[in-house]
């Protein structure tokens, strides 16, 4: 039935019909691929618990189009994990949080462990704390595309008030001898600020950020109005005052109009966005390598769980989660829209690990793997905008640093020495530009991932060699000098979860480098370290040393002081532990067959390539472009 449902969802959209669900409302073209348009008419779904049946479905859905529907009441309460206690010692760097429990809010010290059941079904909130924000704030840096939505409403009202501060007193200066002198003309130098004081208490940079426009525009009048009343007060000339405000008003209300034509929204997205912060947690790419491990840890901590993936390694990895009362499988592609869709609504979160894992397998066909990495990208984004989804976590790579002599950290310049990392960085800059207020995206750089997983793979270097440890007796070292930065799989998967626990002041539109300083090393010492917990399982291993491959002069070596210094994030599994893992399974038999292609990003792309441009296959998803 969900098969047929969706068939004929996707045939009446390719037929211009509008399936349940859409609306002519709010309506999102863009580009996402070589002569083709994306075009959403997306609507939230309806309250689960006010929809009694079809009959009143259909009414609410009318209602919900005319704008008349009734306002959702947020949960009070928030999901946690069951048991008997709840630890909150390491929420992110906020000394107290907040128990919100019946409505009630009450402030307790950080590190106390909530003993009553009934409690544990509270809202655990870390309190942003002004420290906190300000370092968060640091490490984004200063640029203009650095500014969060907020901080760019502050830029350009001050600089409206500055332009209209410069055009009085050249006014002044030309036509009112005598009223440029200090004691008169400082009122008006400080219209500027008094303006965005009077922003400030008017409450235009918090609870009117989401308003329409008109309403802003009321008030923008009227903190101008009290601005020129608050500089005459203080004796400011008439003239000047009167030119400022009208130099200054032009610009701030028709900014926001201008600004507010294609991101026109509907009032019943925004109070759905407010309902839906506690739904489940999406995973694109949760049957793969990281996704295993994120998909496990989240339903441990008692989230909701909803997968999005093709399947592209089978069904064998997630088999046990698929009973479970809190997970959910969609398959699927994240470029089909309808899946994309049915798997967002009524989300609160989205982690993005779908595309393709390394320079190998995106050196298979570029066109798949723009496709796959930064098409599929931008629409996770627009579909998670257009449902209300507020918190979006997506899976870069330190690969982007390429090259480097010295310690890079998140404010480091770029260096791509691949097409991988190239599209890594192109994902990057399409979720962090024009972040809109009620979205909140953070970026985890990994660091290279090695250990057990449902999914395993062989590909990854540490995993490499203690296959060819275990199978073959010898591990041959290629780039012995090459410096890698290397993170537990399971670590990953807490870095992720860590995240989405945090405030959202605090990790919106930020990178994380993930992965810890004790666990950088050479080629040439994970190659030693990987034939020393060999021999605890078998017998001497030989290490055959090659020169550095001219295809890959990756090396680098990476901070990950940033992760641990704003949200106290320190990994758990070291070099030594994570191989001995693998090394044990492959003592016990569990990887008999590591070599085959099921454990390999580069075989496994190869087939999807096939389907990719099979005809068929290719209608259901967007934008594959055809060659020859």
């Amino acid at each position: 039935m969900e098969a047929r449902r969706v068939r004929q969802r996707a045939l009446a959209v390719r037929a211009g019909r509008a399936p349940r669900g859409f609306h002519p409302g709010a309506v999102r073209s863009d580009r996402c691929g070589p002569g083709l348009h994306v075009r959403l008419r997306l609507v939230p779904n309806l309250e689960p618990h006010r929809v009694r049946d079809r009959r009143e479905h259909d009414r609410e859905l009318q209602q919900l189009v005319r704008g008349r529907a009734r306002r959702p009441r947020p949960p009070l309460t928030d999901r946690q994990p069951s048991g008997p206690s709840i630890s909150c010692e390491n929420l992110v760097d906020s000394r107290f949080v907040r128990l919100v429990c019946g409505g009630v809010e009450q402030r307790q010290e950080r590190g106390c462990v909530l003993r009553d059941p009934e409690q544990a079904r509270t809202r655990l909130v870390p309190v942003v704390t002004p420290t906190a924000w300000i370092r968060a704030r640091l490490s984004r840096g200063w640029s203009l595309s650095s500014l969060g939505p907020n901080e760019a409403r502050l830029l350009f009202d001050a600089a409206a008030g500055a332009a209209g501060l410069a055009a009085a007193l050249l006014f002044l200066e030309l036509f009112v001898p005598g009223s440029t002198s200090l004691r008169q003309s400082l009122p008006l130098v400080a219209a500027p600020i008094v303006f965005i004081a009077w922003n400030v208490l008017a409450g235009l940079y918090t609870r009117l950020r989401i308003a329409a426009w008109q309403r802003k525009a009321v008030v923008l009048v009227g903190t101008v109005a009290a601005t020129s009343v608050s500089c005459l007060l203080l004796g400011a000339p008439v003239p000047g005052v009167v030119l400022w405000g009208l130099v200054v008003t032009a610009p701030v209300v028709l900014g926001r109009a201008f600004v507010a034509l294609p991101f026109t929204r509907h009032t019943s997205l925004v109070t759905t966005l407010v309902a839906h912060r506690h739904g489940p947690v999406v995973v694109l790419g949760g049957a793969g390598y990281i996704g295993w491990h994120t998909v496990d840890l989240l339903l441990q901590r008692g989230y909701e769980v909803r997968v999005l993936d093709r399947l592209m390694y089978g069904r064998e990895p997630i088999a046990e989660f698929i009973a479970h009362p809190r997970f959910e499988l969609i398959e699927g592609d994240v470029t089909e829209i309808t899946k994309l869709t049915s798997a967002a609504r009524n989300a609160s979160a989205v982690i993005h690990l779908a595309g393709l894992v390394g320079d190998p397998a995106c050196a298979v066909d570029p066109d798949f793997t723009r496709h796959t990495n930064i098409v599929a990208t931008r629409l996770a984004k627009e579909v998670a905008q257009s449902l209300g989804v507020y918190r979006f976590v997506f899976a870069s790579s330190c690969s982007v640093y390429g090259v480097s002599d010295t310690e890079v950290d998140e404010q480091s310049a770029l260096n791509p020495m691949s097409f991988y990392a190239q599209t890594k960085i192109d994902s990057e800059r399409e979720l962090l530009h024009a972040v809109r207020d009620d979205f909140f995206v953070t970026v985890l750089r990994f660091a290279t991932a090695f250990g057990h997983s449902g999914r395993p793979r062989f590909d990854l270097v540490a995993n490499l060699f203690t296959a060819q440890a275990m199978t073959e007796g010898g591990i041959t070292v290629t780039g012995p000098q090459q410096w890698r930065p290397f993170v537990h799989v399971r670590d990953l998967a807490r870095a992720i979860v860590h995240v989405l626990e945090a405030p959202a002041a605090v990790v919106q539109s930020q990178v994380y480098n993930v992965g810890a300083r004790r666990l950088n090393a050479t080629i040439g010492q994970l190659g030693e370290l990987v034939a020393d917990v060999a021999r605890e399982f078998r017998g001497p291993v030989t290490i055959t040393v090659r020169e550095q491959a001219a295809q890959d002069r990756r090396n680098y070596l990476v901070s990950f002081e940033k992760i641990r210094r704003h949200l106290g994030f320190e990994v758990e599994t070291g070099l030594a532990d994570g191989i001995r893992e693998v090394a044990r399974r492959f003592a016990n038999g569990s990887y008999q067959h590591d070599r085959d292609e099921v454990y390999s990003n580069v075989a496994t792309t190869r087939r999807a390539v096939e389907h990719f441009y099979d005809p068929l296959e290719s209608q259901r998803l967007y934008a594959p472009r055809r060659v020859g």
